[in-house]
C-alpha cells in the first residue's frame, strides 16, 4: 500500500494537476495510487519532489 493519495491531498493537488506536471495521463496517477502500476525510479523521484516528501515515505 502506498501513500501517494494521502500526500497528494495534503498538497491540495488533483490527480490531473500531478499528471500535467509529470507529463503523464491522469489515469496513470490513478493507477499508481491504487497500486495497479508503480512509477519508475525517475518518476518516483519527481513525484516525491512534487509532493514534498521522500520516495521512502510514499511507500511506507
Amino acid at each position: 500500500m502506498n501513500k501517494i493519495k494521502e500526500f497528494r491531498k495534503k498538497q491540495n493537488l488533483s490527480q490531473s494537476d500531478i499528471a500535467k506536471i509529470m507529463k503523464v495521463r491522469q489515469n496513470t496517477i490513478s493507477q499508481w495510487e491504487k497500486d495497479i502500476r508503480t512509477p519508475n525510479i525517475k518518476q518516483g523521484l519527481k513525484l516525491a519532489e512534487i509532493l514534498e516528501t521522500t520516495v521512502e515515505s510514499l511507500y511506507k
